[in-house]
């Protein structure tokens, strides 16, 4: 990526989360780059393609998060959701813009109704090893499971939007909430042997 469109990408990133997406036009971005609405063109035809190609960045940023160390399976396991969050924290706009974008943009609909269903198959098996590590329990409701990976990824899909009912501002702290309440959610399903792990990774939850 050449230097310029990198950086449309970058003040384009942050006028999106600063002011949202309604708020920002061609000529917006130009003027925080300092181009030309011709030359921002040239690179990308229109404010859609700039989003798209930001969307692309984060789902690879996340891709390269989503790797579980077996070295320390439970740590590794809940530390995903936090390192996850702080990179949809970078791209918030998105989030809050989450039903519009998706319904007029096809390409991004598509994308990430595939990579849902992808996220859904690698998330199922790496609860099938915890389990076989004895760090799960097996299920006890007909797809639990399966239900526990759409309720995350329902609250991290609108957490932002949650927020900012309440609240005039996103904050950093918001990082620090999501990962409290995610992990507190997949509480429940540990074994008593990883539920002793759990309070020494997060000792300040103890009451």
């Amino acid at each position: 990526m050449n230097k310029t469109k990198h950086k449309i990408l970058k003040k384009s990133l942050k006028l999106f989360n600063t002011t949202g997406i309604s708020n920002v036009s061609l000529r917006t971005i130009a003027d925080e780059v300092g181009i030309s609405v011709g030359n921002l063109q040239y690179h990308f035809k229109k404010r859609e393609d700039i989003i798209e190609a930001l969307y692309f960045q984060l789902v690879e940023k996340i891709d390269k998060i989503f790797v579980i160390a077996t070295d320390d399976l439970l740590k590794s396991f809940l530390n995903i959701s936090i390192e996850i969050f702080k990179v949809l924290y970078e791209y918030n706009f998105f989030f809050l813009d989450f039903v519009t974008i998706t319904r007029k943009n096809q390409k991004i609909k598509s994308h990430y109704s595939e990579l849902s269903k992808r996220r859904e198959i690698e998330s199922l098996k790496v609860i099938d090893v915890l389990i076989i590590n004895g760090l799960f329990r097996e299920e006890l409701l007909k797809n639990e499971y399966r239900s526990l990976f759409k309720r995350i990824e329902v609250i991290s899909n609108f957490w932002f939007s949650s927020i900012l009912i309440q609240a005039d501002v996103l904050s950093k702290e918001s990082i620090q909430e999501y990962s409290i309440l995610i992990s507190q959610s997949i509480y429940p399903y540990l074994t008593d042997e990883a539920k002793n792990q759990y309070t020494n990774i997060f000792p300040s939850q103890l009451v």
